[in-house]
């Protein structure tokens, strides 16, 4: 470890959202909530019930995030002073354990997944980028469920993205071993077309990364990363790669959680391996095909991270800190000289409860 990376650019910050301190499923309301990061501190700067997914407007200042709650709440923030955000809308999303968020390109429709009762909702927003009503434009359920009785009893809509070519909205259902497919009207509503694609039984989809007709899908329960390419005329894509998120052992907790997967370059994918605690550098040939190259030590429980500037910013859930790398470090890491190396990459920290989610400064 070392103090010679700054926290962040001296030009920006980033913000955090938090989990209560005492850790995922305890009461919230306990003082978690939005934390600012600058190249002088982390510090709390505004209380919000457990805002694990955050996004930023791309032209204003403004932040969403989510509360993942019983009854799940978007918030849309005004950080024009960065010192004293504060809430200035809130939607009640019609769905239980909210916990991720996706903006459109257009930044008019916000797109939220829920966890526990596996609806997707949308969020229409105006120019100046505040929600149209205090109630989603639409809500979509799911049925269905997977082997695993104690993750997969039921829908889990863990995350969402764009298809390739932009014209649809899938949806990652841990619950169901789904890609789940909706098509993108004009007015950024949704029509429900299916399923887009079936992964192997057990795996437990979370979150995946698009690149040209590739989809990266990262499963939490079976620790494998998945490379589906897609047909666009049939809207649906097929598993050609398929290979495990990590060599590295477990250390931490009582089982291996994968967490989040990050397109960095064109050419390299990031994965978060929670219980192995590592972020894993797998490179992308020109075909598509992923090859594992190495890991790296990321602290306790990586949950979420992002590459900002020339920066990676992860947030370490259960080891209460957030670490920052040069990227330049990550994308030299050399290949693994035996199975299941961890490598130590020089890295700054700043002490900070439960991050859950971070998401660079707007503009």
């Amino acid at each position: 470890m070392t103090d010679a990376i700054p926290q962040v650019s001296e030009h920006g910050a980033v913000w955090w959202g938090t989990y209560p301190e005492a850790g995922l499923g305890t009461p919230s309301g306990l003082g978690e909530g939005l934390w600012r990061q600058t190249a002088a501190d982390a510090h709390l700067a505004l209380e919000l019930p457990t805002p694990s997914f955050v996004v930023a407007h791309p032209d204003r200042a403004l932040l969403y995030a989510i509360s993942e709650t019983d009854d799940t709440e978007v918030h849309a923030i005004d950080v024009s002073d960065p010192e004293q955000p504060r809430v200035v809308s809130t939607v009640l999303t019609g769905g239980a354990s909210g916990c991720h968020l996706l903006l459109s390109g257009d930044a008019r429709t916000l797109y939220v997944s829920h966890y526990m009762s596996g609806d997707l909702a949308v969020v229409q927003l105006d120019e100046q980028g505040m929600p149209l009503a205090d109630v989603p434009a639409q809500v979509f359920g799911h049925e269905g469920s997977g082997p695993r009785e104690d993750r997969q009893e039921a829908s889990h809509a863990h995350s969402a993205g764009f298809g390739p070519g932009g014209h649809h909205v899938l949806v990652a259902d841990l619950g169901t071993d789904e890609l789940r497919r909706y098509a993108i009207q004009q007015d950024g509503l949704l029509e429900d077309h299916g399923i887009a694609a079936t992964l192997p039984p057990g795996a437990g989809p979370r979150h995946f990364a698009v690149r040209g007709e590739w989809i990266y899908v990262l499963s939490e329960l079976d620790h494998r990363l998945r490379a589906l390419r897609w047909d666009a005329a049939s809207g649906t894509a097929a598993v050609v790669f398929d290979i495990a998120s990590t060599t590295a052992p477990q250390r931490t907790g009582d089982e291996i959680n994968d967490s989040h997967v990050l397109l960095a370059t064109d050419d390299v994918l990031l994965l978060g391996v929670r219980g192995c605690d590592v972020i894993s550098v797998v490179d992308l040939s020109p075909e598509g095909e992923p090859r594992y190259r190495g890991c790296f030590d990321a602290g306790h429980w990586p949950r979420h991270f992002a590459v900002v500037g020339d920066r990676l910013h992860v947030g370490a859930e259960r080891g209460h800190e957030v670490r920052t790398f040069a990227l330049a470090d990550v994308l030299a890491l050399p290949p693994e000289p035996e199975v299941g190396h961890i490598a130590t990459l020089p890295f700054s920290t700043a002490p900070l409860p439960s991050p859950a989610c971070v998401v660079a400064h707007p503009a």
